[in-house]
């Protein structure tokens, strides 16, 4: 498995406030690519740059569906 099969799959282990999503649960993630098979230095790395847009694409989908 790759970083990227994990961040596929980690778009709903996300933190949520009242309204929507503002973050990614990377305890979730981690976990999640760890039971994948995936652990690695650069899905660590690239967590932080991937999580604006999924967070930005739920404030989208929420808007949308107003």
């Amino acid at each position: 498995m790759t970083a990227w099969a994990v961040i596929r799959r980690c778009g709903g282990q996300v933190r949520a406030g009242i309204g929507a999503p503002y973050a990614l649960d990377f305890g979730a993630v981690l976990a999640l690519a760890d039971a994948m098979g995936a652990t690695s230095a650069l899905l660590a790395d690239v967590l932080p740059h991937v999580e604006p847009v999924i967070v930005k694409a739920y404030q989208e989908q929420s808007e949308n569906a107003d």
